[in-house]
């Protein structure tokens, strides 16, 4: 006999999907975009739903106090927790401030165009993959 305990492991296993938040193009040269060389820019942190997380332990437990602790504990939890707006909260806030300095290491001229920056969420059960990815053409 399957227990609701195992049915909710296995559905948090292959629950998840994607979720677009934000995406911006800059200014377009023909010239750079035409002849330049495409880059791309990847940079991720995990994000963590205490929420969630806080949900999960208490359908676990049948304890009033134990459910009303984890409930205490993830309101001081989050708030520690710094991030952006959307998706879930990150422990460091600063992970795409690296983004321009890999641009410039990858288009050391400067002549960048065609800038498309995406700012999406790869969304699981409790954690989160925060991603933004910065697509252009350096000439």
């Amino acid at each position: 006999m399957i227990t609701k305990i195992t049915l909710m492991l296995v559905s948090f296993t292959f629950a998840g999907c994607a979720i677009l938040h934000h995406v911006q193009v800059g200014e377009v040269d023909s010239k750079i975009v035409r002849k330049g060389e495409k880059i791309e820019i990847l940079v991720t942190e995990t994000g963590v739903s205490f929420k969630e997380g806080t949900q999960v332990a208490q359908a676990l437990t049948h304890n009033k106090q134990t459910k009303k602790d984890l409930g205490d504990a993830q309101a001081i939890l989050s708030m520690f927790q710094m991030g952006p707006v959307t998706g879930n909260h990150v422990f460091s806030d600063k992970f795409a401030d690296r983004v321009f300095k890999l641009i410039r290491r990858k288009c050391p001229s400067g002549r960048v165009s065609g800038v498309t920056s995406i700012r999406e969420t790869a969304k699981y059960p409790v954690v989160s993959g925060e991603i933004v990815k910065i697509t252009g053409y350096c000439g």
